[in-house]
């Protein structure tokens, strides 16, 4: 049998496929390198509470040094000149006249004290009987002006030896007497020197060595009693070295 034209084969439609849209590369992850790790620190130490800081004192103004006075720098200078000659009685003089002029010229007057140390430590190096009586009598003064009762009474006690007339000698171991407290050696040789030279009554009334007398009767009358004047009396006391008053 024969056989027709072949019948084409119905094309079926092609259904359209949706592409699915494209994904992303994924992306590749690459290792980064580690960080090497820092040592550890130490943890800190507790710290002691820390103590309070003192607010320091508020400080005064310092005030300009006061240079000393003219007249005082010359009198140290002529102190000064007699020390190193070792004129050692001239020295003590002069530096005790500095400290009682000038009392508050700061190192000027420590100097002066050193110096007049020394220049009694000197003195005292001396043999007693040595210089004459005018001499001693002064280095006695000095000496009870300085408060060195021991020397004052050793010198003055070695001029009485040599002559009883020396109403200055005696009238420096009253006032020792007196500073020791010793009322009835302080009253025989006030009387003494006052017999010697009435006027020393009248220095006598003003001294202040003279307070621990004061409760004496026989002082009393040895003070108010009228000066005298004896023949030699104005020439004795003209000759005395200036005594201080006063402790």
């Amino acid at each position: 049998m024969a056989k027709g034209p072949a019948k084409k084969a119905a094309k079926k439609p092609v259904k359209s496929v949706a592409k699915a849209p494209a994904r992303p590369a994924a992306k590749v992850k690459v290792p980064l390198p580690k960080a090497k790790s820092a040592p550890a620190k130490p943890a800190p130490k507790a710290m002691a509470p820390s103590r309070p800081v003192p607010t320091p004192p508020t400080l005064a103004p310092i005030s300009p040094v006061r240079p000393p006075a003219p007249e005082a720098v010359s009198v140290f200078e002529r102190g000064m000149a007699a020390l190193h000659h070792h004129d050692y009685k001239t020295a003590l003089a002069v530096f005790q006249d500095l400290l009682t002029r000038f009392p508050s010229e700061g190192f000027l007057t420590d100097r002066a004290r050193v110096y007049s140390e020394l220049a009694t430590r000197e003195l005292q190096r001396q043999p007693a009987g040595s210089g004459n009586i005018e001499e001693r009598l002064t280095e006695a003064t000095l000496a009870l002006n300085n408060h060195n009762d021991e020397e004052a009474a050793r010198l003055a006690t070695n001029v009485l030896r040599e002559d009883r007339s020396q109403d200055l000698a005696s009238y420096l171991l009253a006032v020792v007497a007196s500073r020791r407290g010793d009322v009835e050696t302080a009253l025989a040789h006030l009387r003494q020197a006052i017999e010697t030279n009435p006027e020393c009554r009248l220095q006598a009334r003003q001294d202040e060595e003279f307070d621990p007398l004061m409760d004496s009767d026989e002082f009393h009358a040895l003070i108010e009693a009228p000066a005298t004047p004896t023949p030699g009396s104005a020439a004795a006391q003209a000759r005395k070295p200036v005594r201080k008053t006063g402790r």
